[in-house]
């Protein structure tokens, strides 16, 4: 196998600045598309230096929870380029929940995040909603573990492949566990997500490297990061190609995946032809660009953290490439987690790379 390591998301949120009014990072390149960072990690550092700032604050030290955030981005920030600079503003500090808000600077401002803290522990009036997801969700696999074993009939998993210089590194970050039984019109997608960077590059599990977990700091990721339910309403091309962020060409991406697990091939992530694109990305018509994330944390997750999340997306309407996308993330016990909605815009592909970067 590889000797390549993919950075871990944790240590690359490990951050030591003396002080979180104003400090300087260093993004890995590893967690990105095309050039370009993930903004849902971008989202989730913004995050991360509201609670350090708030830490550090005589007031407000014991807020030590995202309660929401509103994060916005004007240009891409290119790990390439070198490291960000990011400041921290206070608009708003009380005794219950405080707003602080994140600039990150590229030299020019790349990205705002207008984060509210506060105290899970305070006490406040809790009501029965009765809400419920509708339509209800595939049955959940139980156990768990029966995914990762693959020893639920009725779902399948699909894993970009991680390659150092691949289009899609950031998607190798993820294990898309998905039904095999959709209906003829999709209008959302289903799945349970896995952590993905703790498997051999192009691989199954390492097991030099300790098990990876979804955290509370990495919810923004997960909410940023989940299949593309709008490739689902782009038409199939003229010569039958999929829509290859959508369910069916998952699905085939997932089956020759299995038969490559089957036959016992180490690198069965990597597809014949790079049909996915996790190298060059070339076969995918547009992807989406994220203007703003907006998200409120319902429930925290335990401090080590969970290795299963479900997550649904639904987009509603697409108009000229004008879209908003719901992200509903629960947790093992299928309770929810995170309420997140994200507008984009979709963009042809070739535009993320970094000459063509314009947003």
């Amino acid at each position: 196998m590889s000797a390549v390591m993919q950075t871990n998301p944790a240590h690359a949120l490990d951050l030591h600045c003396p002080s979180y009014a104003e400090c300087v990072v260093q993004l890995p390149q590893d967690i990105g598309l095309g050039s370009v960072s993930s903004g849902g990690f971008v989202a989730a550092l913004t995050n991360k230096i509201a609670l350090l700032y708030a830490a550090q604050h005589k007031t407000i030290n014991r807020q030590s929870d995202v309660r929401s955030s509103t994060a916005s981005f004007f240009r891409p920030v290119i790990p390439a380029r070198g490291p960000v600079t990011i400041k921290t503003h206070e608009l708003s500090i009380g005794k219950g929940w405080s707003t602080l808000r994140v600039e990150v600077y590229q030299p020019k401002l790349c990205v705002t995040a207008d984060v509210v803290v506060t105290s899970f522990s305070t006490p406040g009036l809790t009501l029965d909603t009765g809400w419920k997801l509708s339509p209800q969700p595939p049955a959940r696999p139980s156990p768990l573990t029966a995914l990762e074993n693959n020893d639920d009939p009725g779902w399948t998993c699909y894993h970009t492949a991680f390659h150092q210089n691949g289009f899609r590194r950031g998607h190798g970050y993820i294990k898309n566990y998905i039904p095999l039984s959709w209906p003829d019109r999709i209008t959302h997608v289903d799945e349970w997500l896995v952590p993905g960077w703790d498997c051999f590059p192009s691989g199954s599990r390492d097991p030099s490297l300790p098990e990876a977990r979804w955290t509370n700091e990495l919810l923004p990721f997960v909410m940023d990061n989940h299949l593309p339910v709008q490739e689902n309403f782009v038409p199939v091309a003229p010569d039958g190609t999929l829509p290859s962020g959508g369910i069916a060409a998952t699905l085939g991406f997932a089956a020759e995946q299995k038969r490559a697990r089957q036959q016992g091939k180490e690198k069965w992530r990597e597809l014949e032809g790079d049909e996915d694109g996790a190298r060059v990305f070339a076969s995918k018509k547009a992807l989406n660009v994220s203007l703003t994330m907006n998200w409120e944390v319902k429930k925290r997750l335990p401090e080590e953290g969970v290795r299963f999340l479900f997550v649904r997306a639904e987009v509603k309407s697409v108009i000229q490439g004008r879209m908003s996308i719901e992200a509903l993330i629960f947790d093992e016990g299928m309770e929810l987690v995170l309420v997140g909605l994200q507008v984009a815009q979709m963009i042809d592909a070739e535009m993320k790379h970094e000459r063509k970067a314009s947003l």
